[in-house]
Parts: C-alpha cells; sequence; structure tokens
C-alpha cells in the first residue's frame, strides 16, 4: 500500500492567512491615512483661505504662535559696513528691522532660519546669518538667540535679493526647528 501525501490546497496553509491579514491590514490603514490626508487638506485649505485674507504691514503685530513679530522697519542697500570691512552685493541687501516678543511660559529660541522673504512670483530667499554681524550692533541679531517669557527682543535680519525684485513679503515661523510649522506674512515692499 503506497502512502501518498495529500497535498492542503493553498489557502489552508498558515502563510497564505499571514499573508491575508498583512494585506488587509495595510488597505485599512491606508484608506484611513488617505481620510485623514483629504480631512487635513480641507483644514489646511480653510486655513489657507483665511490666513490669506489677513494682511500684515510694517509696524502691525502679528501673532504666529506663541510668538510676536513686529517690523519696524525694511531698508534696501548694495553695502554694509562695521568693524569687520564691507559687504557689496550685484543684487541688494534687504534689511528688515524686526522685535520678537515670547507669549510662552518658557524661553524660546530664535534664529534667522525662521524667516524667508517670498517675491511675487513665489521665489523664496533665505537669511544670510553672517551678514547679520555687519547690521546689528549687540551682536549676532537673532542667530540662536534665547528668548525667555514676557521679553520682547529687538534685531535685524539681513537677505540678499536681485536688484529687481520690487515686491516681496517676509514670512515669520512660530518657531525655530520643532516648534515652528506656522507661518504668517508680512508685506514689506
Amino acid at each position: 500500500m503506497s502512502k501518498e501525501k495529500v497535498k492542503k490546497p493553498f489557502y489552508k496553509k498558515w502563510w497564505v492567512w499571514v499573508l491575508a491579514i498583512i494585506i488587509i491590514g495595510a488597505i485599512s490603514t491606508s484608506g484611513e491615512d488617505a481620510a485623514n490626508t483629504n480631512k487635513a487638506k480641507d483644514s489646511n485649505s480653510k486655513e489657507a483661505s483665511t490666513s490669506e485674507k489677513k494682511s500684515f504691514k510694517i509696524g502691525q503685530k502679528v501673532t504666529v504662535g506663541k510668538l510676536i513679530y513686529k517690523a519696524n522697519g525694511v531698508k534696501e542697500t548694495t553695502k554694509i559696513s562695521n568693524v569687520l570691512g564691507d559687504k557689496t552685493t550685484s543684487g541688494k541687501f534687504v534689511i528688515v528691522n524686526l522685535t520678537i516678543t515670547n507669549k510662552d511660559k518658557e524661553s524660546r529660541l530664535a534664529d534667522a532660519e525662521m524667516f524667508k522673504i517670498k517675491t511675487s512670483d513665489g521665489t523664496e530667499y533665505s537669511a544670510d546669518a553672517e551678514l547679520d554681524l555687519y547690521v546689528n550692533e549687540d551682536g549676532m541679531g537673532f542667530f540662536l538667540e534665547d528668548i525667555n517669557p514676557n521679553i520682547a527682543k529687538q534685531g535685524s535680519i539681513v537677505f540678499e535679493l536681485p536688484a529687481d525684485a520690487k515686491n516681496y513679503n517676509l514670512e515669520v515661523s512660530s518657531g525655530f526647528g520643532w516648534a515652528g510649522g506656522e507661518y504668517e506674512t508680512i508685506k514689506l515692499k
């Protein structure tokens, strides 16, 4: 009598069921993620349309998260100087004087990386922390500056833009690094 090994149908094998559970779990999770993403997009579009309606100007206080910003003034030049020497550009330096007030219950770190200038065509320009040395008499401006609760710090930030940049805005952040994520815009020119 010969014993033939009877093969189980593939759907009765253990690995098929483990694979099926993994696939079903992945599908159900991706459906939730898609729903959450759509909710976030709807929320962001509502927030974007709300924030687009706000128009901040030089001299107005702008609250972003736990920080309050006030652009005190803006100046354009092709040359900046101090005891370190002169810096020139083929474009223009845009120097923005700001006051930042910390309304958090703990100190907050401010840095030049929290600021961007955006031109009317959507081009972004980062601040140049090295040039901040040339325009801040008492040090480095907002380079890794700790701001204690309910204290205001004033300083200047320098951006280098093309000479023909005419309309531009300053984008300010709710914080440095992980504390960031919320933004408001101040019309500079």
